[in-house]
């Protein structure tokens, strides 16, 4: 299989937090977002698969895992968590975890390096490992539910952008850039869904 089930899953994703806290001087308020932001990443998933008649499990798996590059400081490796967590999920034979861990941050295979606040170089070669993939409704749940997050708390996209650009002082560009993604995310999955996925989420814009 090309990803694990769910129990095998929380244990790599525990895994990956015991391993970040045994390598990484973090503090306990950036621990406590990345479980609540990649746990609420895999319930939000779940429920719009099921929206969407796909597999449930698989969504929740890929949502769980996403940011499984994190468990490694990317400035530290020079190296972005995408391919860190690519790499690592292949190394494992889980072939659609691996691509997730990539194309969550990039809904565009052809992006412009301008619409990001990375390094060229990580840019240029997630480029590079993207081209052949080829993106399933997996990948726009899980890029979609990955912008209901900020910190703490569950937020709409629009809330998100406006935490994203504060933190990496986006430019301008980089800022429209966002909320030309949200809006196609947003148009995409509520025509999957057929609904509005802020009501069907629940979510108070």
């Amino acid at each position: 299989m090309s990803y694990p089930n769910r129990y095998d899953a929380e244990i790599i994703w525990q895994q990956g937090i015991d391993y970040s806290r045994a390598h990484h001087v973090k503090s306990p308020q950036i621990d406590k977002e990345y479980i609540f932001h990649t746990q609420g990443v895999a319930k939000l998933s779940e429920l719009l698969a099921q929206k969407m008649s796909l597999n449930e499990e698989k969504a929740y798996v890929l949502g769980l895992l996403h940011d499984h590059g994190k468990r490694q400081d990317e400035r530290q490796q020079d190296c972005f968590h995408g391919i860190l967590g690519y790499r690592d999920m292949l190394s494992q034979g889980y072939t659609d975890v691996a691509q997730i861990c990539l194309t969550h941050t990039f809904v565009n295979k052809d992006f412009s390096n301008e619409d990001y606040s990375y390094p060229d170089h990580w840019l240029d070669e997630c480029r590079s490992l993207l081209k052949p993939l080829i993106y399933s409704d997996y990948d726009l749940i899980i890029q979609y539910a990955d912008m209901f997050f900020e910190g703490l708390s569950c937020v709409t996209p629009e809330q998100r952008i406006e935490g994203i650009t504060s933190r990496y002082q986006l430019s301008a560009q980089q800022e429209y850039s966002l909320r030309q993604i949200v809006t196609y995310l947003k148009t995409t999955i509520d025509n999957k869904c057929q609904c509005d996925t802020y009501q069907f989420l629940q979510i108070i814009k």
